[in-house]
């Protein structure tokens, strides 16, 4: 059997694993595909031996490229990607990526192309699906960040910071690294803080404690777009007047891509690569993996794949509710 991958979008750590256990448990001959869906159009491929698969595996440093395409691509581009998987006999086409990427999985699978897809995303906003890798790892580097401001505000007590995240019109990764890092406010788009109220309890906490932290999802604001940056400048110009503090910011942006896979990202990882291998070996097609809220990997069918955004009912938001921290 012959597999082809091929990553799509914004670019993670923890995908390295993935592939490495395509390899291993399919035990398929694999080729790479570097550079996104514009890689697959100018079929920009390479073979990947299970010796260099092994050693990358829990590595930080990307085995292939990603890539981007805003446009839609015509019939004749996919069928001219589906001729060359035929003829460099690719058995099943693997893509890792959002929900933009998995769109275009589907059509694919129209022009006999076997597809499989699995979520890829730091935002963690691909539907159905609990877990994306990438997402561990992010927030890994934002606890780590939180960590360092903590010890500087205890060294220069009454200081308010606030980071701005990545994360798009979800609010997941803001959500999930406030809880994770106890960190005292999550401004998210799902969930919008009354100006007055939010300052009042953040004078309250600068009586309780050596300092404050917000973490401010890029897209808590109307004015964001794809590619903005910049929501943090807005509510910290709102803010301030009302505070009489000063707000430190930070825009912990792109580095969130990248950084030591974390061993829940490895798991999941593994846990994906497991269910697709499962799919292959018994025959099924043009699926995409996702993990559910039970922690599960499960298919489901390719034309389901659509963004989502944090769950208002579900176990995370309450817990946030709960630590007060939307």
């Amino acid at each position: 059997m012959k597999i082809g991958i091929v990553i799509s979008g914004g670019d993670v750590s923890g995908i390295n694993n993935f592939i490495f256990q395509i390899a291993n448990l399919t035990q398929a001959e694999i080729v790479l595909f570097d550079g996104g869906i514009p890689g697959l159009l100018a079929n920009r491929h390479r073979p990947m031996t299970q010796r260099d698969l092994i050693d990358y595996a829990i590595s930080a440093i990307p085995l292939l490229s990603s890539g981007r395409t805003s446009r839609k691509l015509y019939a004749s581009e996919y069928e001219g990607i589906s001729k060359q998987l035929k003829a460099l006999r690719i058995d099943v086409i693997i893509m890792a990526g959002g929900d933009g990427s998995l769109q275009f999985l589907n059509t694919l699978s129209e022009f006999g192309v076997n597809c499989f897809g699995i979520g890829m995303t730091i935002d963690n906003d691909v539907f159905g699906s609990s877990y994306t890798v990438g997402f561990s790892t992010a927030c890994e580097q934002i606890l780590k960040e939180v960590a360092k401001l903590r010890n500087t505000g205890r060294a220069l007590p009454g200081r308010v910071f606030m980071l701005e995240l990545l994360g798009g019109y979800c609010g997941e990764l803001t959500l999930q690294s406030a809880i994770k890092s106890n960190a005292d406010f999550a401004l998210i788009p799902e969930c919008q803080y009354k100006l007055p109220e939010l300052a009042e309890r953040i004078k309250h906490k600068l009586t309780l404690q050596n300092s404050v932290i917000i973490l401010c999802s890029e897209g808590y604001t109307k004015e964001y777009s794809p590619g903005f940056q910049g929501a943090i400048d807005t509510m910290i110009k709102q803010l301030e007047p009302h505070i009489g503090v000063r707000i430190r910011k930070t825009i912990v942006g792109y580095g969130l891509r990248n950084g030591d896979p974390t061993g829940e990202e490895i798991y999941q990882g593994t846990l994906m690569a497991n269910e697709v291998a499962r799919c292959i070996q018994s025959g099924m097609k043009n699926k995409a993996i996702v993990i559910n809220a039970g922690n599960q990997a499960i298919p489901i069918d390719l034309i389901s794949m659509k963004k989502r955004l944090v769950d208002t009912e579900g176990h995370h938001y309450k817990l946030a509710k709960q630590l007060n921290i939307i």
